[in-house]
């Protein structure tokens, strides 16, 4: 599937967006997949759960707030890709 490269105003990431963005880190300041694992993160992405390219809407339900390096692995999944490995400074991959 192809994302869409039209600006941010026009896909709907506009004023009522940043609203929306700023509440959910407010009410949920860490990373809902990094917590999921025991892990503690400050959140500063908010992602939707079914993205918008797929039919997903901003509904509070749909929004989960995340850290950059959980969103990217995320928005490659739901692109169709596999997420970048990393590897841990004693040389094994980093779960």
């Amino acid at each position: 599937m192809a994302w869409s490269r039209e600006s941010r105003h026009v896909r709907g990431y506009g004023s009522s967006w940043d609203a929306l963005r700023k509440q959910v880190l407010e009410d949920e300041p860490l990373c809902r997949m990094c917590t999921a694992k025991g892990r503690v993160k400050l959140a500063v992405d908010v992602d939707h759960i079914k993205p918008k390219a797929k039919g997903g809407d901003d509904d509070l339900g749909n929004l989960q707030p995340l850290c950059r390096t959980c969103h990217k692995d995320k928005t490659a999944i739901d692109a169709g890709h596999k997420p970048k490995q990393r590897i841990g400074l004693d040389g094994w991959p980093i779960e």
